[in-house]
Parts: C-alpha cells; structure tokens; sequence
C-alpha cells in the first residue's frame, strides 16, 4: 500500500508555532487547511532527501491550525509527524544556477526545451566530450539545466509556495498594531518549519 504525504507549513511567531498555510473555502461552506505539497510516490524522493534533516514531534507539538485538520476524521495512531527547518533543508539547497550541467546531444536539449521531456538522461563530462572525434562533438553542445522531476524540482516548487505563504503572512497575518516594528515582527527563512505527516 502506497504511503500518503502531506507537507504543512508553520511559521514561529510571538514564540507560538502558526500555520500558514492558505485556507479553502468548501462548497458546504467550511474551510479546509491545504498542505503546501501531496502525494505519494512521486514525493518519495523529495522525502528521502528531507529525512536526514528531519526529526520526529509529537502531535501535541504541532501548530492548533495542523490539529484542527487532522482531528476532522483521521486517526493520529497511524500518523507519523517529522519537521524539518526549511532553511537547511530546502532553502540553502536551492542553488540560483541550474543544478546539472554537462555536454548534451542537441535533440535532447530541443526535446527538454519544448517539453516533451521533463529531464535530460545522458549528458557527457568535459572528459568524456574531449575523448570523441570533432564530428561527433558537433552533435553536442554545452547545456546547464534543473530536472523538471526529482527532489530538486520538487524543493524549488515548495521554496516559492512557502515563499508566497510568509510574504503573505508578513502583509496580511500580522495583527495591525504590531507594524510599527516590522523587524521583530517579520518572518524569516529560519522562523519557518515544515511538517511532514506520512499515513
């Protein structure tokens, strides 16, 4: 059986720990929590890479937002709850240049440009190019690039939805006389964990 993951964000505010994440209204009228990131096992990578950083906590030690969600009909017995740190764990991972980088037959680089592939398989080292004859080497050319799949993909999208979520937060969810020290009151990359729950 597949395991479900749902990733929660929670800023530290006030030293109280908040959920930020964006609310949906139901067509019955109620609102929902929604995590930042679901799935299955297309996350299964992305977690891996998040285990080394992340801890256990109790469900008692998780934001009233997050308990209120899963109150609503879940048995928390079957429920694991990790957090990580979303500055080391994702945001000093995110490298502003592209991930991958190597010598990439020109077909493969059209084929990842227009989308019909969502990563580049086979690129050669500057090694492994210098080795082939020069006719062979005008197939290929120099090519840097992020994978659309894996773990790295998967952690640019949640830095810029948690970074959507604390901009809005700092805007909108700071009560209105507290703007008069926005330095204190500001949430920061390190002011921000993220709540993975596995069932």
């Amino acid at each position: 059986m597949a395991v479900n993951y749902d990733i929660y964000t929670e800023v530290l505010f006030n030293g109280k720990w908040i959920n930020i994440d964006s609310r949906v209204q139901r067509l019955d009228g109620k609102v929902s929590i929604v995590p930042i990131i679901w799935g299955k096992s297309w996350l299964w990578e992305a977690i891996q890479e998040l285990t080394s950083h992340a801890y256990s906590i109790s469900f008692d030690k998780l934001s009233d937002g997050i308990k209120s969600v899963l109150r609503v009909g879940e048995d928390t017995k079957n429920l694991s709850f990790e957090s990580v740190d979303f500055q080391t764990a994702i945001k000093d991972r995110i490298k502003s240049s592209p991930s991958r980088r190597g010598y990439v037959h020109h077909s493969s680089i059209a084929m990842f440009q227009t989308g019909e592939v969502d990563n580049i398989e086979v690129s050669l080292t500057p090694a492994d190019y210098t080795k082939m004859d020069k006719e062979e080497q005008r197939e290929y050319s120099y090519y840097e690039w992020d994978d659309r799949e894996g773990w790295y993909a998967i952690f640019q999208k949640i830095a810029h939805r948690v970074d959507f979520l604390v901009d809005s937060f700092n805007n909108c969810g700071v009560p209105f006389e507290m703007f008069d020290d926005l330095d204190s009151t500001e949430v920061k990359a390190k002011d921000i964990r993220l709540i993975i729950i596995r069932n």
